[in-house]
């Protein structure tokens, strides 16, 4: 009798024991489901911003540096220099040239070339693109704070309008500041080859006239670029409003 009840208890406990084993592995997979969804729902809540922020931060990042490539081109540059920079060599008493004026002309051209190029590129950085995602994630959280779908396809036309603003008056601001350095930048790298040609023909005196007037040429091409990136920003307005609507759908 006694090992009949002592049996049927031990049953009874191992019974429990299974019970606990089986519910425990089921309680924490059903934990693990509801995380998941969590983090599934909460990715699908931001990736309508993320993706309106990525295409507005491309579209307006390519208008800006196409117009400023398109307004200075290669041969522009080229056009400046030979219009307006002129070299005098002078050995002693004698003026002379011994191909040297056409070597200096195409190291100096270079060397302008790749002055413009790093301003250009060092202004639309520094006004433009290093804070353009920060700036444009900025403009769309003020009119969704939840950055919900909904709400960005309701406001898709104004944030579209308010990243163009953004991008024409920063456009303004990198004229201004390549204007504004571009003397000094060309002369420095005038000097640089100068310099260059001078140590290796000791008995050389060379002299160049002109590094103003090619600034001032090239300047006024820059000038131009607000123009062209207004026009380029109301060409693509549409389209952006569309695609946010389809992004956010």
């Amino acid at each position: 009798m006694r090992t009949a009840i002592f049996a049927f208890f031990l049953a009874m406990f191992a019974m429990l024991c299974s019970a606990n084993a089986v519910s425990i592995p089921a309680e924490a997979a059903s934990l693990e489901i509801v995380e998941k969804r969590g983090v599934s729902a909460k990715t699908s809540t931001t990736a309508g911003f993320d993706a309106t922020v990525n295409l507005l931060v491309k579209a307006n990042a390519d208008i800006v540096v196409k117009a400023f490539a398109d307004v200075c081109t290669d041969a522009d540059l080229s056009t400046a220099i030979k219009s307006n920079l002129r070299f005098e060599v002078k050995g002693g008493l004698f003026d002379f040239d011994f191909g040297i004026g056409s070597r200096l002309t195409t190291a100096v051209s270079a060397s302008i070339k790749a002055a413009v190029k790093a301003e250009v590129d060092a202004e639309i950085k520094a006004e433009f693109t290093a804070s353009l995602k920060a700036n444009i994630a900025a403009i769309i959280t003020k009119r969704c704070p939840k950055k919900d779908n909904a709400c960005i396809r309701t406001q898709s036309k104004t944030i579209v309008s308010e990243a163009i603003k953004l991008t024409t008056k920063a456009s303004a601001k990198i004229s201004a500041k390549i204007s504004a350095k571009l003397d000094a930048r060309i002369k420095a790298a005038v000097e640089v080859q100068l310099k260059k040609f001078q140590l290796n023909l000791l008995i050389v005196r060379i002299s160049i006239k002109g590094d103003i007037e090619v600034s001032k040429s090239i300047v006024i091409k820059f000038k131009a670029t607000a123009g062209l990136i207004v026009k380029a920003c109301a060409s693509i307005q549409a389209k952006l409003v569309s695609q946010i609507k389809t992004i956010c759908a």
